[in-house]
């Protein structure tokens, strides 16, 4: 990742504008494997200020899975701790920059119903993001968490 992912200027921008980097080489340093639980490199842990972890990632990512995997780090920072607002447009940027990836799209979709409907307290938000989903992903595990909504009355 130090020779494709990290210098590509789509991951520079992303990190410089909202993350603060730290790097370890386990090689040099065994015990930081054990510190953060991590078993495998890369491994990508994000982290609040308070040392919270919000997302962790394992193997390596090319810079377009790599800025989809950050942006979904950066939603699920606000989501946990619940703060609506920077959430629903966290989610707006990470279903921008997750389309296309099969693996990470149908989760920006999911959350962005969930912050949808937590700035709005209007369950249409939720239900119409997740049948979005649905039929978008319809195989998908996200897809699979949402789909108790159509048991919902409308």
């Amino acid at each position: 990742m130090d020779t494709v992912t990290y210098p590509h200027k789509d991951v520079q921008a992303l990190i410089r504008e909202h993350f603060v980097p730290v790097q370890f080489n386990v090689l040099e340093h065994p015990e930081v494997k054990r510190q953060f639980n991590s078993g495998w490199t890369p491994t990508i842990i994000v982290q609040d200020a308070e040392g919270r972890e919000h997302r962790r990632s394992y193997g390596y990512l090319d810079p377009r899975r790599f800025v989809a995997e950050m942006a979904l780090a950066w939603l699920m920072d606000a989501i946990d701790r619940q703060d609506w607002p920077p959430a629903k447009a966290r989610a707006d940027e990470a279903r921008r920059l997750t389309a296309g990836d099969l693996a990470r799209e149908p989760e920006a979709l999911y959350w962005s119903a969930v912050a949808t409907y937590m700035t709005s307290a209007d369950q249409t938000g939720l239900r119409d993001g997740w049948e979005l989903l649905m039929q978008r992903f319809p195989d998908s595990d996200w897809s699979k968490k949402a789909e108790f909504i159509r048991h919902l009355r409308r």
